[in-house]
């Protein structure tokens, strides 16, 4: 069987104000360990890729690119083929930054910028006694005008899988994972990246480690009932919304799924637990795309 064109959740990367308040989030908060710096970048990792986070100084809020891996060098090819294809704009012939290999980026309708690649330098990093580090960056969930518009280009471009549906929202996945990219409605913004952990265990941690430093999660935990997944959410210095999240559906025969159709009425579709709907504003925060030259 032909292998889909993306694999997994690469990294993402953003554009930030402040880049030392992002840096003390990234390690105290993350638990990330950091694998490069310049003095307008750092490079973060959980462990095993060169990074899975990566912060760049600059003037304005917003997410500079995110990246998506491929299996191998023939469906990085394949994918820039069907990119070329349909239109859209490549921004660079190669890796955008250190650590990765090989791929291109490209800019889609929206303005947002996916780096396409199958090979990044592999670090192996202590691990720190007492670190809440996460396994891994699980998910993006992007609000668009036109919600249905980014599917399209994520399933036919890139051989993306929809999981369940509700209304015009979708969540898409790419692996066994229940969702790598979430889609809704909204103004043209990343709402967050999704950091998954082994159990509820480490989920309640960060929380008390959050609220001993005197602050407040924005939302949960919870389990949602699209995905399954327990989750809890807090807002990171430059306003993109974090989440932790461990025990999330898998999809293991994409022959035999059939995708739920969900609906806004009540809660389940949100938090199976109780009516714990989401905060008022909280569909309103994230990163808009940054500013780039044509």
């Amino acid at each position: 069987m032909t292998p889909h064109i993306i694999s997994e959740i690469g990294h993402a990367a953003l554009r930030v104000r402040d880049l030392a308040a992002a840096e003390e989030f990234a390690t105290n908060i993350l638990g990330l360990h950091l694998t490069d710096r310049t003095d307008d970048g750092l490079w973060f990792t959980h462990g095993g890729p060169h990074h899975s986070l990566q912060y760049l100084a600059s003037d304005e809020d917003a997410l500079d690119h995110v990246g998506l891996v491929a299996p191998d060098a023939e469906a990085v090819a394949e994918a820039r083929k069907r990119v070329e294809a349909a239109g859209l704009r490549i921004v660079e012939d190669g890796p955008l930054g250190p650590g990765v290999q090989d791929g291109f980026a490209f800019q889609d309708s929206y303005g947002f910028v996916f780096e396409i690649y199958s090979q990044m330098t592999d670090v192996k990093p202590d691990r720190a006694a007492g670190v809440l580090r996460p396994q891994r960056l699980g998910h993006f969930n992007f609000f668009v005008p036109d919600p249905r518009r980014m599917e399209k280009m994520l399933t036919e471009l890139f051989d993306f899988r929809v999981s369940d549906r509700i209304e015009e929202g979708v969540f898409l996945r790419c692996n066994v994972d229940h969702h790598g990219i979430g889609v809704f409605p909204g103004h043209g913004r990343i709402h967050h990246c999704a950091w998954e952990y082994p159990t509820i265990v480490e989920i309640g941690a960060i929380a008390d480690l959050i609220d001993a430093r005197g602050e407040s999660v924005l939302w949960g935990p919870l389990r949602h009932g699209m995905g399954r997944n327990i989750a809890t959410y807090v807002q990171e210095p430059s306003g993109l919304v974090v989440e932790f999240y461990c025990d999330m559906e898998r999809i293991y025969d994409d022959a035999r799924h059939v995708p739920g159709e969900w609906s806004y009425d009540g809660h389940k579709w949100v938090s199976l637990w109780g009516p714990h709907l989401t905060p008022e504003g909280f569909a309103e925060l994230g990163l808009p795309p940054g500013t780039r030259e044509s």
